[in-house]
């Protein structure tokens, strides 16, 4: 089955009602879960990411609620980076300003992996070649 990343931006928007967001992100979570979309992978940085801002936003139980929501989802996965890949995010990070560490770690670990498309509502992973960002519920290997 294919797979796609799934950005912070997305998993928060998602979760968190209020935020601005919430509409566009939560059709491609519900589109993960449903099948219509890839299955999602979620690097651990950005699952650590998106629990301290939901802690922070919407409350502990909140973050508990999504924390378990993904565990207990067959087609969500949480993975690590390599030691090398988190060399290269280093360097990554290096050069694109406007990229943050975490946004490095994903794009890293889209070119290690050979993934090829990044659910994410920010513009930030524009500058970065090989990155093909979503921002929609849309299903990229879908051929119609």
């Amino acid at each position: 089955m294919p797979r796609a990343l799934i950005d912070t931006t997305v998993l928060f928007a998602a979760a968190y009602r209020r935020d601005s967001s919430h509409d566009i992100a939560l059709p491609i979570l519900r589109g993960v879960d449903d099948g219509s979309l890839p299955e999602a992978v979620i690097l651990d940085y950005v699952l650590a990411e998106t629990l301290n801002g939901l802690t922070t936003h919407a409350g502990h139980d909140a973050a508990v609620d999504l924390l378990d929501r993904i565990e207990e989802n067959t087609r969500f996965y949480v993975e690590s980076l390599t030691a090398d890949a988190i060399a290269a995010a280093k360097a990554l990070f290096r050069r694109h300003e406007t990229l943050s560490f975490v946004d490095a770690c994903l794009a890293v670990y889209m070119q290690t992996e050979g993934l090829d498309y990044l659910y994410a509502l920010d513009d930030d992973f524009d500058t970065v070649s090989d990155v093909y960002r979503l921002d929609t519920a849309v299903d990229p290997y879908d051929p119609n």
